[in-house]
């Protein structure tokens, strides 16, 4: 599981039911995200498989982390706004 965080003003096209579902009940694509990146899948592994597969115990153990980081996240866009949340969160490139 790669330590990856992006936020975002405005959801993009791709095409991931969640955020389809979120935008539809929201009606509206105009809504702030956290997107915590898992890497690509491994050789030529289906990424819907890669997506959905259970984390190996290396990542479960990682997770409180890579999620208390995700919180941190959305409470610093709650309370400084998304460009000072931005700048302290989002991961190298």
């Amino acid at each position: 599981m790669k330590n990856q965080r992006t936020l975002r003003a405005r959801v993009s096209s791709m095409p991931i039911n969640g955020l389809r579902s979120i935008s539809s009940s929201l009606g509206t694509k105009d809504y702030l995200r956290v997107w915590v990146g898992i890497g690509r899948p491994p050789g030529r592994m289906d990424p819907a498989d890669y997506v959905l597969r259970d984390f190996s115990a290396a990542e479960r153990k990682e997770l409180p982390f890579l999620l208390g980081d995700a919180a941190d996240a959305v409470e610093m866009v709650l309370t400084h706004g998304l460009t000072a949340a931005q700048q302290k969160f989002h991961a190298p490139a």
